[in-house]
């Protein structure tokens, strides 16, 4: 019979690894309840990429710092924009936009990002500027 001897390093770095791979993003997560209650959606980072939001009325981020939340009335990040700034500490925010919501973005920071302008465009408090 053969044994193995593996290097202490080599199985540490192999366990980090297998870690950060294993390592979901849970910046923001959206509720089907008003109060962050309900059916729980899935944890998506904040990186600025798109997610529906149909079915849900309520959100709340978990990531540190401070985050821009941009939610859309179609799917795909279309459609007119709301904003929530300054998002973050898990505080729970009901979304009554007096419209459907199809669909939203959490930005990696404070800064919120507008697709319906154009594709490069950043608004925030109402202004739009080229990026």
């Amino acid at each position: 019979m053969r044994f193995i001897s593996l290097d202490v390093t080599t199985v540490f770095a192999a366990v980090v690894l297998f870690s950060s791979l294993t390592n979901v993003a849970a910046d923001i997560i959206a509720w089907s309840g008003n109060a962050c209650d309900g059916d729980e959606g899935a944890n998506v980072a904040c990186d600025g990429s798109c997610h529906s939001f149909v079915n849900r009325h309520s959100f709340e981020v978990v990531a540190s710092g401070t985050h821009c939340v941009t939610f859309f009335e179609g799917d795909g990040c279309t459609g007119e924009p709301f904003l929530f700034s300054g998002e973050g500490g898990s505080e729970c925010i009901n979304v009554n936009t007096g419209t459907s919501i199809g669909s939203f973005s959490c930005s990696a920071n404070n800064v919120c990002v507008d697709r319906s302008v154009t594709s490069n465009s950043t608004l925030t408090s109402g202004n739009v500027t080229a990026v």
